[in-house]
């Protein structure tokens, strides 16, 4: 780096996946763009991860390591409060970058008007071993984001974000009480006062395993159920967008076979729009023996409901 602040911080947060994050390092070595910083936030593993870092002897990449394993949002945090860029974009262990991806991402940042904070770009998702590809995926959403924000994570994964930094100081960091969802909240944060824009080209790859929050319904379930909570003002302002969380968290529950919160999400949906009940029959008769049978449920990591969590 030609000088100590570095126009872009990459974060890499990363627990025992020393077989993953060499792939997603090297991506970053090899941008185009060069005015970067690489942080990379171990979060206390106990594989070869400081010894696959060590090995690129790069004076770019700073390495970081938590004494305890504190879960995904903290150790980003960490990276963000140690971050010296204007900008700072996320690449999660098990992805990676194509090589155009910060040139492209920041010459778009620096053309757009300055209420813009957040330009992610289009994706493709691969199987873990990288040959299948199941799809590329162009953003469609641009501007004020906030209501279409309500309705699911739209931008996705951290991997395909370049933020302000500005924006943390204004909403702050992410949300380490959540289980899942953290990207979905930070994004939904950012955009109450920033518009967001994109780059259409699939600039990131997103790789498909069995390790991943969405299997595990012990952190999807109290993620979600957190989310609808701590925005709860928003989504009333939008009471059909609220039946279709309300809804989608009855049959997170039926899939997990804890029927007595799966109820209970499934009255509060009817309360707002009584039609409901029937889409809700249907599905539980016609479609939930299907869904529950689908591979991707057939080995799901379940959540288990504490007495504290009983409604």
């Amino acid at each position: 780096m030609n000088n100590n602040t570095p126009s872009v911080s990459v974060v890499i947060s990363t627990y025992n996946r020393a077989h993953l994050v060499e792939r997603a390092i090297r991506s970053v070595l090899n941008q185009t763009y060069r005015d970067f910083e690489l942080i990379v936030v171990d979060d206390a593993s106990s594989d070869n991860t400081r010894e696959v870092v060590d090995n690129f002897h790069n004076e770019r990449i700073r390495y970081m390591r938590h004494d305890d394993n504190k879960g995904a949002p903290e150790a980003r945090n960490t990276g963000i409060k140690n971050a010296g860029g204007r900008y700072i974009a996320f690449l999660d262990d098990d992805d990676e970058w194509l090589p155009n991806k910060l040139e492209k991402q920041v010459a778009k940042m620096e053309e757009v008007p300055g209420e813009v904070g957040l330009i992610y770009s289009g994706w493709e998702i691969r199987e873990s071993e990288g040959e299948i590809i199941h799809g590329r995926y162009y953003p469609q959403f641009k501007g004020d984001v906030s209501e279409k924000l309500l309705m699911g994570p739209l931008v996705g994964s951290v991997s395909k974000v370049l933020v302000k930094k500005e924006c943390f100081d204004k909403v702050g960091l992410f949300d380490e009480s959540l289980k899942s969802c953290q990207d979905w909240d930070m994004w939904k944060r950012i955009s109450d006062y920033y518009e967001f824009d994109f780059v259409t080209d699939p600039l990131t790859r997103i790789y498909l395993h069995r390790d991943q929050i969405s299997t595990d319904l012990g952190a999807l379930i109290p993620g979600r159920t957190r989310m609808i909570e701590k925005h709860i003002e928003d989504f009333r302002k939008h009471p059909g967008i609220l039946v279709i969380h309300m809804k989608r968290m009855g049959k997170l529950h039926c899939i997990n076979g804890t029927w007595a919160e799966a109820v209970y999400w499934f009255k509060e949906a009817i309360k707002i729009n009584v039609l409901e009940i029937f889409k809700i029959l249907v599905w539980c008769i016609v479609e939930m023996p299907m869904v529950k049978l689908h591979p991707r449920f057939k080995n799901f990591k379940k959540y288990e409901i504490k007495s504290k969590d009983m409604r």
